[in-house]
């Protein structure tokens, strides 16, 4: 018998055992139904991709120059990177309504921290709602993290960002310019949140929310977001059992002692 395309007693299709020895179909079918459901969970060409690089080709979709230390205990990298909202998806999971709010909202802030267009993700605090998306940019883009003091949560904030500039005490709000979310996003939202809704309206929320994050890349940031400057802002660190000092950023003015800053 040959022992790849002939068996003895195995289950042939739709799951009937058979007797005796049965040929190739009964051993690639199964085979081959197997792969089709594997296939057919798989996500559909041009999907979301598709959506990142509407998002990407708008004039007004932001990128970020950013600077970082160079190794885990070395100084700061004389090369910078760029960050783009294909990054921000990658590291967030998906394109969504809110990582754009985010994205253009932190870029209009940090605009107003970092002049001279470098972003210091060794310097910067950031400040969201605890929405999986805004946190997940401010902690991209910023640099900031929770365990290291340098990420806070706010409840109390909707579309809003509070940035900090470490070495000159600076800090702005960003808000969401009132009106411009729209309403029947927002009840699509709280329907869906609640467990009351269908695929239809499920597909519906998220079109208007992707169409409502290309309206927000198709104009002026200035237009959609208002910043206001923070004087006298004190940064207090969240109260968090592991709260630790970050390690790779304890050596980052090493050689440039007239880079010499306070570090947060």
């Amino acid at each position: 018998m040959n022992p790849i395309f002939e068996t003895s007693g195995q289950i042939c299709q739709c799951g009937r055992v058979t007797k005796g020895r049965s040929r190739t179909g009964c051993v690639l079918l199964p085979l081959m139904l197997l792969l089709a459901g594997c296939a057919s969970v798989q996500p559909k060409p041009g999907g979301t991709e598709a959506v990142v690089e509407q998002w990407l080709a708008a004039p007004y979709a932001p990128t970020f120059t950013v600077r970082d230390t160079e190794s885990s205990l070395g100084p700061y990298d004389p090369h910078t990177k760029s960050i783009t909202l294909r990054d921000l998806v990658k590291f967030h999971g998906h394109p969504c309504d809110g990582l754009v709010t985010a994205a253009c909202a932190l870029k209009v802030g940090l605009q107003e921290l970092y002049p001279e267009g470098v972003v210091d993700r060794t310097d910067t605090g950031g400040i969201s709602n605890n929405s999986p998306c805004f946190g997940d940019a401010v902690a991209f883009v910023t640099g900031a993290r929770i365990r290291f003091g340098t990420q806070k949560i706010d409840p109390s904030l909707g579309n809003e960002f509070i940035l900090y500039r470490f070495s000159t005490g600076k800090a702005v709000k960003v808000a969401l310019k009132p009106g411009l979310f729209p309403a029947e996003v927002a009840a699509l939202e709280a329907k869906i949140r609640a467990g009351q809704f269908n695929e239809g309206e499920m597909r519906r929320c998220q079109r208007l929310q992707w169409e409502f994050a290309r309206g927000l890349l198709e104009r002026p940031w200035a237009d959609s977001f208002s910043v206001t400057p923070l004087n006298g802002f004190v940064w207090k660190p969240d109260g968090y059992e592991h709260l630790g000092p970050r390690g790779d950023v304890i050596n980052k003015h090493f050689g440039r002692p007239q880079e010499r800053r306070p570090s947060p």
